[in-house]
């Protein structure tokens, strides 16, 4: 059982149970099996590396995958339960020719899916994964007994524990020197949401030198106490309550599969992804051998960001909004960093080019700590010296799944009769000049329309938002 939708843009997603059940999950793995073999014809054997994160129906739903990867004649190495991250890692460094992370990412306990990688960490997206669709409806999976094309002998299957190498790499590019030669003591937070990330992103900070709260880092798969989701506001609201309470320094916080993270300040302030990497990129292209290097981000993203891109000598790219999308223009232009306003964020200076939300919020912290020591400042009050926006969050409309691409479709054309300047890759991005501009696009993981708007006075932002609001409006 497999429902056609749940082959999204860059990843596979579903309810457990009512898109697709363990029987799908082994059809899945032994497209994916296929698609492999075509993509890499020339080598004799291929070597696959699975995990999971803390998801109820995970177990079950890896045991199928493997069988279905076994039975194709793939080598697996099965990672256990991981944050996606580490098994992006583990894929870059062992050089495997595949993987997949069992996994939904922020949706609630329901829903599980499959990330799935080509080599070097590569997301099959789009097309690519459509492809692995047309195998499965054609029903043309690899027959090791009678098609004869290769070996007639089954995959094995092999353990991995990667955490230490993922903790070294790590130490290696990030430096907390300074909190023991200044004999500093930071108090951080971390909200795990009851991920996945919750088993392993503690460890790190206290191998660094933070004193570490935990909140939330026990691993449940049914989230019984919020979303993991950072990018929602009240998701952030119990590690906002902790820090201000204990008096932390930092919080963290991390989405199921430990690839998205949002941050809080001593004063139980969030930032929206897109004024990280600002931070980010700031950072990254102050260093002369980085002139010039490119940044990406998705187009729900900061004006401040493309702004500041430009004063620091870098190359601004707007892409579609979504992981794999983000990475396929980090590859294209060779960039230094990328991200969106989910939380993602992909780090390319001595790393592998991947979403990494450990990294990302590692070098958070050496930011605000450099600023604190060095200039004094907070990483609040460095945010506070841009132009004041008004923005909003990304709002979410319901619609019907199997029918948000239509009922998109005629609000684009509506507006683009009116705006045909409009950036139309991803839904529609109107700029209205003056700094404003407005979003309406189509989640590619939920049933529901997204809106983003942003301008520099209250009265442009509710302009805007009636312009678009009303369109969207008549067409539901």
């Amino acid at each position: 059982m497999i429902a056609k939708h749940i082959f999204r843009a860059y990843d596979i997603r579903g309810i457990y149970g009512k898109d697709f059940n363990e029987d799908g999950a082994k059809l899945i793995a032994k497209g994916y099996a296929r698609y492999l073999r075509g993509k890499y014809p020339h080598k004799d054997s291929l070597t696959v590396v699975v995990s999971r994160d803390g998801r109820n129906s995970g177990p079950v739903l890896k045991s199928h995958f493997i069988d279905g990867l076994v039975e194709s004649g793939i080598h697996v190495i099965d990672a256990g339960e991981l944050p996606s991250p580490l098994l992006y890692f583990s894929v870059c460094t062992k050089g495997f020719d595949g993987g997949v992370s069992i996994t939904a990412s922020h949706n609630s306990a329901p829903y599980n899916g499959f990330k799935l990688l080509s080599g070097g960490a590569h997301s099959i997206c789009g097309d690519e994964l459509q492809k692995i669709w047309d195998i499965i409806q054609e029903k043309d999976f690899i027959d090791l007994e009678n098609n004869g094309e290769y070996s007639s002998d089954h995959g094995t299957i092999k353990r991995l524990d990667i955490a230490e190498e993922y903790y070294s790499l790590l130490e290696e590019i990030t430096d907390f020197s300074i909190l023991k030669k200044k004999k500093i003591s930071w108090k951080i937070g971390i909200d795990a949401g009851n991920g996945i990330a919750g088993a392993y992103y503690p460890e790190f900070f206290k191998r660094s030198g933070f004193e570490v709260v935990e909140l939330y880092c026990d691993v449940n798969g049914n989230f019984p106490n919020h979303e993991a989701d950072p990018e929602r506001e009240e998701n952030m609201a119990d590690l906002k309550k902790l820090v201000i309470e204990k008096k932390l320094d930092f919080g963290l916080a991390y989405d199921g599969d430990g690839d998205r993270v949002g941050i809080v300040d001593r004063k139980g302030n969030s930032f929206s992804a897109d004024l990280l990497l600002l931070l980010l990129a700031r950072d990254i292209l102050q260093k002369e051998e980085n002139a010039g290097g490119a940044i990406v981000y998705d187009l729900k993203s900061t004006e401040l960001l493309k702004e500041e891109i430009e004063k620091f000598g870098g190359k601004p790219v707007m892409c579609k909004t979504g992981h794999s999308f983000v990475e396929e223009e980090m590859e294209a232009h060779n960039a230094l960093l990328g991200g969106e306003v989910s939380g993602h964020i992909f780090m390319s200076e001595n790393y592998f080019g991947f979403d990494d939300a450990l990294l990302a919020s590692a070098k958070l912290l050496e930011i605000a700590l450099q600023l604190e020591i060095n200039e004094g400042k907070t990483f609040t009050d460095e945010l506070g010296q841009l132009p004041q926006t008004f923005v909003t969050p990304e709002e979410k409309i319901p619609v019907s799944e199997t029918k948000k691409f239509e009922i998109l479709e005629k609000i684009v054309a509506d507006l683009q009769e009116r705006y045909p300047d409009a950036i139309t890759i991803d839904g529609i991005r109107i700029e209205f000049g003056d700094n404003a501009w407005g979003i309406v696009r189509a989640s590619n993981t939920s049933p529901y329309l997204t809106t983003r708007f942003e301008a520099r006075s209250a009265e442009k932002l509710a302009e805007i938002k009636q312009i678009i609001m009303e369109t969207i409006e008549k067409h539901m």
